[in-house]
């Protein structure tokens, strides 16, 4: 879907794409104290989801990737 465009799934066209931000409890869906997890340091999904039938595939960009090596 990120390259394409297209649901693998159900051939759709219509996808989402939704950047993960870091909560002021923790960093994206993670829970936890923000001590841990700074903007910094914790790596931040982006979703595509799919309008029509709900699949979603994550995805970390290349700078998200660098900050957890």
């Amino acid at each position: 879907m990120k390259k394409t465009g297209i649901c693998p799934k159900c051939s759709a066209k219509k996808i989402i794409k939704v950047k993960d931000v870091l909560h002021s409890s923790g960093g994206g869906n993670i829970t936890k104290s923000k001590v841990f997890f700074t903007d910094k340091n914790c790596a931040k999904i982006t979703f595509y989801i799919c309008e029509n039938c709900g699949y979603i595939e994550e995805y970390l960009d290349k700078d998200e990737i660098d900050k957890i090596i």
